[in-house]
């Protein structure tokens, strides 16, 4: 009896400091790992926001090869959720996108196996003089009494390994598309453009007089867009659907992109969005044919076809700006 008395008092004392550990110890945990990216921002951004491309570096896609997953459309968007079933060391679960901004990537994780949980994680995008610093980090649950493995358990180094692991596939990913992407010394990005309305004029003009048909049409249409307050989608864009070399020629149209949708009368609306190639051209006028070819290389490479349309959108004003390195053009190539 004396010898169940004092078991009895000694599994007391564990049962007592069991819970004072368990009302003690935090139920909460943050998680945080960051690298630097020497890579043009919207290129690393667009690798984490898509889980398309988060299941390319992802630390646990190598766990299980076999692991399936599906990620509901709109992907990168607030709402869309990427699922996964594998096996015990990736287990059951979902990331979902619940908030986007230029600067920050938040969703929610829940686990279903091997066991339940539920935890916010988050990537911060940073501009350095190094490059872009991404952050990934998690703010962990552990929920009483579930918290006391806390002791046994390293979640700072566990769950950071992982991040650490997938970072540096991240990293070698985006290099790997830069230099991937880049023919005749410029940087192709493949984007999604956003949808807009240009407000354009259309005909076949000789290439000695396309400068003087820009001038015209830009100056007139830019009149009628700002009479009628239409919010601006761009800058003034040349709009080519067919070069003739021959004859020294282009079937193009000179345009202004406009968001929602509107009707002027003299000119025709022409709606674009969607897949595109996209270089940002800094120099003379004279010299962007190299950027064109760049993009013929890229397209040739990759048996990528012309969605009909190239779209020259010039964002610098020379009169304004003397400097012609400074000139900046955006080049579209609208794919299939």
């Amino acid at each position: 009896m004396k010898l169940l008395k004092i078991l009895g008092i000694i599994l007391a004392i564990i049962v007592a400091v069991l819970i004072v550990l368990i009302l003690a110890m935090p139920t909460k945990y943050n998680v945080e790992r960051s690298i630097v990216i020497d890579a043009p921002g919207n290129i690393v951004y667009d690798q984490v926001r898509l889980f398309e491309n988060f299941v390319k570096w992802s630390p646990w896609s190598a766990l299980d090869p076999n692991m399936s997953y599906e990620i509901t459309q709109p992907d990168g968007t607030v709402g869309s959720v990427y699922s996964w079933s594998g096996n015990d060391s990736v287990g059951i679960g979902s990331l979902e996108i619940i908030s986007i901004t230029d600067d920050r990537i938040d969703q929610r994780l829940t686990f279903s196996a091997p066991w339940e949980a539920h935890d916010d994680a988050y990537y911060t995008f940073k501009d350095t003089p190094e490059g872009i610093q991404v952050t990934w980090g998690l703010d962990g649950n552990l929920p009483r009494p579930t918290n006391i493995f806390g002791l046994f358990m390293d979640m700072e180094n566990m769950i950071g390994g992982d991040y650490e692991k997938g970072l540096s596939n991240l990293k070698a990913r985006v290099m790997d598309y830069v230099v991937s992407h880049t023919k005749r010394g410029y940087l192709i990005n493949i984007i999604d453009l956003s949808p807009r309305n240009y407000i354009s004029y259309r005909a076949e003009v000789k290439f000695s007089e396309m400068q003087q048909f820009y001038s015209t049409h830009f100056q007139g249409i830019m009149k009628l867009v700002s009479m009628m307050d239409l919010p601006l989608a761009g800058g003034p864009s040349g709009m080519f659907y067919k070069y003739d070399m021959e004859n020294m020629k282009a079937d193009m149209a000179a345009g202004i992109p406009v968001n929602g949708e509107a009707a002027v009368d003299g000119y025709t609306t022409i709606p674009v969005s969607g897949k595109a190639l996209h270089i940002s051209y800094f120099g003379s006028y004279s010299g962007i044919a190299k950027a064109h070819y760049a993009m013929d290389d890229l397209m040739k490479e990759n048996n990528m076809a012309l969605n009909e349309l190239v779209i020259e959108e010039y964002i610098t004003d020379p009169v304004g700006e003397p400097d012609t390195s400074k000139w900046l053009t955006n080049i579209y190539y609208l794919i299939k």
